[in-house]
């Protein structure tokens, strides 16, 4: 019986990690995770090596594309540079948003050192080429 009332409990608690804002519910190659931190902002985390800046593009563009909806030739547009998230305990996150630097509400207008500035856009389609530079054949269609 104790056994059964363990896995209840462990059923409950993996279910109340799944969804909502500032919740990991999207993941792209490598494991790039995507937090949605506002209705307008979506927050990328960077993983440890590898390239950061194709990273963030690259989950940026497929958070758009499958998650959001938006077509290939939607814009995203950077609403924080790099730094510590805003959705979890990370250090390297940015943040975008399918509405330009001034339009995206919850944004944090977070200025870095490295990564994409705020400002700085990209076409849904061009920013999901950049999984190829971290291994996702398949991301650009």
């Amino acid at each position: 019986m104790k056994q059964l009332s363990a896995l209840a409990f462990l059923a409950l608690a993996a279910c109340s990690e799944g969804g909502g804002l500032g919740t990991s519910d999207f993941a792209t190659v490598g494991n790039i995770r995507v937090n949605q931190a506002s209705a307008d902002v979506f927050e990328v985390i960077s993983r440890p090596g590898g390239n950061p800046m194709a990273q963030y593009w690259c989950g940026a563009g497929n958070y758009a594309a499958q998650v959001l909806g938006a077509p290939a030739g939607a814009r995203i547009y950077v609403v924080g540079e790099a730094g510590r998230a805003v959705t979890t305990n990370s250090l390297d996150a940015a943040q975008f948003s399918l509405k330009p630097d001034g339009q995206a509400s919850g944004a944090t207008g977070h200025k870095g050192t490295y990564g994409p500035r705020i400002g700085e856009d990209e076409f849904v389609a061009d920013a999901r080429r950049y999984c190829r530079i971290i291994g996702d054949p398949f991301a650009f269609f």
